[in-house]
């Protein structure tokens, strides 16, 4: 069977679902102090697209393929790709929704960091992390926050 970019992105979810709500525990206990971070519902997690399901969901993971690249020749060619994970929370009157965020932001790298290859035919992650963003357009009653991270990987 050829691994490509369905199976990379599957690997990607399993990843997520199989890990991140252990870490997010990790991290509340390991910091102990009046900010527990949510963990994520089981079907919180959207491949390339928001739909009104989203608004099920605080907080909620998007993941999407941001680039591909073709580098070679016919046979030869690999494929780089660029994959978004961004987790999104309503910013619901909280005070400390920086922490928050930060937080996240490190459960999202440190289990990619631990899963860092995820397949013997695919070449090794690099992880690149992505700056804090308000999301005002998803929802009038509440204001949302991104904060996520960068895959990096080519198959081929």
């Amino acid at each position: 069977m050829t691994y490509d970019l369905d199976n990379l992105m599957s690997d990607i979810k399993a990843i997520m679902t199989s890990n991140l709500n252990t870490k997010i525990g990790a991290i509340n206990t390991e910091k102990g102090d009046s900010i527990t971070l949510a963990t994520l519902d089981a079907s919180a997690f959207f491949l390339q697209d928001l739909d009104h399901t989203t608004m099920n969901y605080d907080p909620f993971i998007l993941y999407a393929v941001e680039g591909i690249e073709a580098d070679g020749l016919g046979p030869n060619t690999s494929l780089s790709y660029s994959v978004s994970i961004a987790l999104i929370l309503a910013n619901q009157n909280i005070t400390d929704v920086a922490s928050r965020m930060f937080r996240y932001q490190r459960a999202l790298k440190e289990i990619f960091e631990e899963n860092f290859s995820i397949k013997a035919n695919a070449n090794l992650l690099s992880i690149d992390l992505m700056t804090p963003i308000p999301l005002e357009s998803l929802n009038q009653s509440f204001e949302y926050r991104a904060i996520g991270i960068q895959l990096n990987t080519s198959i081929g």
